[in-house]
C-alpha cells in the first residue's frame, strides 16, 4: 500500500482512531465542493460507504480507503 494513501486516510483520520467515520469522510468530501454548489454531502457520503465500505461498519478501514483514494485523487489535494 503506498504511503501517500496512508498519509492522505491519516489526514483525515482526525480521531486517529486507524477507521475513518462517516463524519471524517464528510468533512474531507466537503473540502472537494465549494458550500454554493453542495448543501448536503449525506448522498454523496452514503453512496461512497455503499461503495466502498466493504464489510458493512459504517466506518472506512485504510484498506478500504486505497479504492476510493485511487477514484476521488482531488483528496489528496483538498484541505
Amino acid at each position: 500500500m503506498s504511503e501517500q494513501f496512508e498519509a492522505v486516510f491519516a489526514r483525515y483520520d482526525t480521531d486517529g482512531d486507524g477507521l475513518l467515520t462517516v463524519d471524517e469522510v464528510t468533512a474531507a468530501v466537503a473540502g472537494l465542493f465549494p458550500a454554493a454548489e453542495v448543501n448536503d454531502l449525506s448522498g454523496i457520503v452514503k453512496a461512497l460507504f455503499a461503495e466502498y465500505d466493504t464489510n458493512g461498519d459504517g466506518r472506512l478501514t485504510v484498506n478500504e480507503f486505497v479504492p476510493l483514494a485511487k477514484n476521488l485523487p482531488e483528496l489528496d489535494s483538498a484541505n
